[in-house]
Formats: C-alpha cells, structure tokens, sequence
C-alpha cells in the first residue's frame, strides 16, 4: 500500500492540469481518517471538516486519533489503524 501526500499549497499536479476534477469521482464507501496534533482547537476544525466531507461523499465511519506531540508520527498502532482502515486521511495542525 502507499501513502500519497498532497500539499494544497503547490499548485496543481502535472497529471491533473487542464482536467476539470469530478465531484462524482468517489467510488464506493468511504472511511475517512483524521490526524489531530492535539493543539489549540485542532480536534474541533477536524471534526467540522468531517461534516463538511460527510454532505459530499458517502463516508460511512471516521477514524480519529491523535498524535503524542506535534513533532512526531501517530503512535504505531494508530498508523495501522491509518493504513488498514482508511480511503483517505485530512491531518490537522493546530496552535
């Protein structure tokens, strides 16, 4: 399995430039994942764009964890969870 990161920041991605991106794309059910850092409001921003994922695209469960501290991955057995479980995953960085 592969992890694929995107920054919202870059731009678009070469493959993607001059196609029009379908609301329709998403197939199947999906299990959404949050990454909380545990700072500031962090969980409450997650949790609000959970419900604003859930109106567009059928998510049928959410997996939330949070990182020990800022600085590091989630714990290992969150990860799992992470790579088992999830369609996609949103990381939250609060301060």
């Amino acid at each position: 399995m592969s992890v694929t990161s995107l920054d919202p920041t870059s731009g678009p991605l070469p493959e993607a430039e001059g196609k029009a991106a379908s609301r329709d794309a998403v197939v199947g059910e999906v299990v959404l994942g949050l990454v909380s850092n545990g700072l500031g409001r962090s969980d409450e921003i997650l949790a609000a764009v959970a419900r604003e994922i859930e109106q567009r695209a059928p998510v049928v469960r959410v997996v939330a964890v949070r990182k020990p501290s800022v600085s590091v991955p989630p714990d290992p057995i969150d990860w799992e969870k992470l790579i088992n479980e999830v369609t996609v995953a949103v990381a939250g960085f609060g301060g």
